[in-house]
């Protein structure tokens, strides 16, 4: 796609500005991550909001060699005009690796062209196995959208032990679920 249709493109959601992607940040097929972005989903839907899911397991799989540095990849520009381009905000969930974020997530990150992004909005949901939720991922994050020019809402939600509050079926946990509510409905407002 060429760079005049990527900004008529880009115009034309500025005018109409009503989307909202929820990023599942792991390729980890049936991640628990999911579960969470798939609830935030449908609390999003709930409040009239319009909202697509980007599984990240859905990427290229070779796109870290075939559409960064440069490199074009159809596929990959394609998911990015359509989740992270048209998009007026993000809720992006990111599950704990190794103290921070997945290596996919940053990948993907990174081949974001920072001139195609249009000041979104971002909520960030930390979730862990363990009790911090991925606080410090959610921090490093935060870092790396404030680069980019983007505005991270500030009351982000680490989401704890979440191998104990559903399955893969979805999350079932009442209070995740009251959570996720509450920051959503500030969010959608921000």
């Amino acid at each position: 796609m060429n760079q005049q249709f990527r900004v008529i493109f880009k115009q034309n959601f500025v005018d109409n500005g009503i989307m909202v992607t929820v990023i599942s940040g792991t390729n980890r097929k049936g991640s628990m991550t999911l579960q969470v972005a798939l609830l935030c989903a449908k609390i999003l839907k709930e409040k009239g909001e319009e909202v697509k899911v980007l599984d990240l397991f859905d990427l290229p799989h070779d796109f870290v060699f075939s559409a960064l540095y440069g490199n074009k990849n159809a596929a990959f520009d394609s998911i990015l005009d359509e989740y992270i381009y048209a998009a007026d905000k993000l809720v992006v969930l990111s599950p704990e690796y190794n103290g921070g974020f997945s290596g996919v997530l940053k990948a993907f990150i990174d081949g974001w062209n920072p001139r195609m992004l249009r000041n979104q909005k971002i909520a960030l949901v930390g979730v862990a196995s363990g009790r911090s939720g991925n606080l410090r991922g959610l921090d490093y994050m935060t870092n790396v959208f404030h680069y980019l020019r983007l505005h991270v809402y500030p009351d982000k939600v680490p989401v704890s032990a979440v191998h104990t509050l559903g399955s893969d079926e979805g999350i079932h946990d009442a209070s995740t679920k009251k959570v996720l509510d509450n920051m959503l409905s500030g969010f959608v407002a921000y």
